[in-house]
């Protein structure tokens, strides 16, 4: 068996590993454990500079990090919100306001009814879900791999928001498998603070 078939076959164990480790967060930790993570979110610099920040509406039946709190407060911050809108295989970015009619997409994730693709070139900061991350940036996600391309797109052109994954802290681990396209992070904000890759 190839290196490549290995690391899809340790991605597809850690993933269902890291689903079941999250969903035994009990509901009112996550909700705490999220309310946390938006105030270290809100006072990063990159965050209190930037004009644009794009952000996923988070999945309950996921036990994602829950980015509701995130959006309030960053609407109070009059910041242009963005959320991933799935087209054609792609993610795009779709501009997003606080009680937008939304609709649940091809993998359970909400977008808005009527999306209004923006550009993206003046896009600031991306805030990413992610099931696991290691102590070089690196992140687990879904095994679609919508964001790493879309990283990777606004990279060629030009792009380079800065990127920050929005984790609970038991989802760190030593190291994970990475594939060469693996897109790594610029920080990681969990409940007790932020890591910071260099």
């Amino acid at each position: 068996m190839d290196r490549n078939a290995n690391i899809t076959i340790e991605k597809k164990a850690l993933r269902a590993r890291m689903m079941a480790r999250r969903r035994s967060i009990t509901e009112k930790s996550r909700i705490a454990m999220s309310w946390s993570i938006a105030g270290h979110v809100i006072g990063l610099p990159e965050i209190l500079n930037a004009g644009s920040v794009h952000l996923y509406l988070s999945i309950p039946d996921f036990a994602e990090v829950s980015t509701a709190p995130i959006i309030d407060k960053l609407a109070v911050m009059n910041k242009q919100l963005l959320v991933p809108v799935i087209r054609n295989g792609n993610l795009v970015s779709a501009a997003f306001k606080k009680g937008d009619s939304l609709r649940k997409a091809q993998f359970g994730q909400l977008e808005p009814e009527v999306p209004s693709f923006v550009d993206e070139s003046h896009l600031d900061v991306v805030l990413l879900p992610l099931l696991a991350f290691d102590s070089k940036g690196y992140r687990l996600g879904y095994g679609k791999g919508f964001y790493d391309r879309f990283l990777k797109r606004l990279s060629e052109r030009g792009v380079n928001p800065c990127r920050i994954g929005l984790s609970f802290f038991q989802q760190k681990v030593d190291e994970l498998p990475a594939d060469p396209w693996d897109e790594p992070l610029d920080a990681v904000v969990h409940e007790h603070g932020i890591i910071r890759y260099t």
